[in-house]
């Protein structure tokens, strides 16, 4: 087992002894102490081995009873296998999809899920392990199961979201995870005294990262709950001494939103966003409808978190996600047919000074080895640090995304970053969610189209509020209301590869 690993597993056992039956995580299954954690940590570990898992095997786990979950991904590394972490909603056409990129070894599940490998391998609780090959025609013990050497280096297998792509499976050590739940802790002040309101789902790297690994190994209570109702997030926030919220912007507005009145004085609550930029309208709502205060997590599966910023009084004057976190250098590489940013020295945040926009690429002791193809790793994306594909400037030191380059909309020739069109969208009262995309256009290329929910927003009411606040070549020359727009899990609109949403072959898997 590597030093990382062990210190993962040692942090976790320091804290069960000190906090004993101390609840640390739960849901709407009840509420699991450090030390019965440990203790489920233990058995999984030994039905693991006993089932063969070793370095380079691929072992999945469904996101869910939070408990079970992080039981899992602990004795996974426990074990020296590979933790895959997957949707608790996860089918059995998904699993059958996912095994074509991550060929699964074995699988923990639910006794009752539909999702599951061929063979049964061990039983622990409530949880059933699976795997894809028959236990009767293996050597029993531990490393009996196929393994592949490219993968050994590996502690975790992470899902990309593939809201502007094809999902890939980013690979990373346990080094990299000790680094990142390093990082959340120093960051966030995270220890006993924390407790965390957590709706987004944890197999996500967002939630992964933070509430499945950071907060449990600094002591800190997660509570894991759905995002479906938003009267009972806020009534949870406000009866249950919650001192962090980890959201996302849509559902941050809906929070917002909901609450019929300000919330008790006395303390402030903390709101973290990440997964998309922060709007300035959703952070000033955050400020006044819940007086709260706010804070950002900038990062992606494959880097970790990039800029951690602490839940802090609102200031219509603080962009972007903030200066990047030790031990991250956070470069701007030129923009494909744009001019290179200038730049200058070294800030000492781990900036590299530059003025104008430019690709975020990051070297990270958080960052991933590579992507898994099939039976190898693929590194090539990492030479030269990892290039996220979003599009940022800097401000005094502080990060500042203004969109991504595969969502840019070539206008005439110019290219209009839709995120900064949707921020604008956002903010007209009656918008609940929203997506900037670009059409085909014989004359211009392509047309802006932005298209709104719900479908009773005014299209001549938003086009008027856009001219008021936009550049004529920035005002979309489509408006839309519709019902509903497709979203991931955490709540992020899903973006068509070309064209608006909802024409035929559009939308992205």
């Amino acid at each position: 087992m590597t030093a990382a690993r062990t210190e993962l597993l040692s942090l976790l056992r320091e804290r069960a002894a000190r906090l004993g039956d101390t609840p640390l995580i739960s849901d709407e299954t009840g509420s699991t102490g450090a030390q019965d954690l440990v203790e489920r940590v233990d058995a999984k570990t030994r039905a693991l081995r006993a089932a063969g898992a070793g370095p380079g095997v691929l072992v999945g786990t469904l996101g869910g009873p939070a408990a079970e979950f992080v039981s899992e991904v602990f004795a996974i590394l426990a074990a020296g296998a590979v933790a895959v972490p997957l949707s608790r909603r996860l089918t059995p056409w998904e699993l059958a999809r996912l095994r074509e990129r991550c060929p699964l070894d074995l699988l923990w599940a639910p006794r009752d899920s539909p999702s599951a490998l061929p063979f049964p391998a061990e039983d622990c609780g409530a949880r059933r392990l699976t795997g894809h090959r028959d236990p009767a025609r293996r050597p029993p013990g531990p490393g009996a199961r196929a393994r592949r050497p490219a993968f050994e280096a590996a502690a975790t297998a992470q899902l990309t979201s593939g809201t502007t792509g094809h999902p890939r499976v980013a690979l990373r050590s346990a080094a990299a995870l000790l680094a990142e739940v390093e990082n959340y802790r120093a960051a966030l002040a995270l220890g006993p005294d924390s407790r965390l309101l957590c709706p987004v789902p944890l197999q996500h790297a967002y939630g992964f990262g933070l509430c499945a690994l950071a907060a449990p190994l600094a002591g800190a209570h997660v509570r894991c709950t759905s995002p479906d109702r938003p009267r009972m997030l806020l009534r949870e926030i406000a009866d249950d001494g919650v001192t962090l919220f980890v959201g996302v912007p849509p559902l941050l507005r809906l929070l917002a939103r909901s609450a019929r009145s300000l919330p008790r004085r006395g303390r402030a609550v903390g709101y973290l966003s990440a997964g998309m930029a922060l709007d300035a309208h959703t952070a000033e709502l955050v400020a006044t409808r819940l007086t709260g205060h706010v804070g950002q997590v900038y990062g992606t599966t494959e880097t970790g978190p990039i800029c951690v910023t602490r839940p802090a009084p609102w200031r219509p004057d603080a962009t972007g996600p903030g200066a990047p976190l030790p031990g991250v250098e956070v470069r701007l590489s030129p923009v494909p047919g744009a001019p290179a940013p200038d730049t200058g020295p070294d800030t000492g945040t781990g900036a590299v000074a530059a003025t104008g926009t430019g690709l975020v690429t990051v070297v990270s002791r958080s960052a991933m080895l590579g992507y898994a193809e099939r039976d190898t790793v693929d590194t090539a994306p990492l030479r030269d640090g990892f290039t996220t594909g979003d599009l940022a400037r800097w401000e005094e030191g502080r990060l500042v995304l203004t969109g991504r380059l595969s969502t840019c909309i070539n206008v005439a020739g110019a290219k209009i970053a839709p995120e900064e069109i949707e921020a604008v969208l956002l903010a007209f009262p009656e918008v609940a969610s929203c997506l900037v995309s670009g059409a085909d256009d014989p004359v211009l290329g392509q047309r802006i189209v932005a298209t709104v929910t719900p479908e009773t927003v005014d299209p001549e009411k938003l086009e008027r509020f856009c001219r008021e606040r936009l550049s004529p070549s920035w005002v979309p020359h489509v408006f839309a209301s519709v019902a509903h727009l497709p979203t991931t899990e955490t709540g992020k609109v899903i973006r068509p590869r070309t064209g608006p949403p909802g024409q035929p072959g559009r939308p992205d898997s």
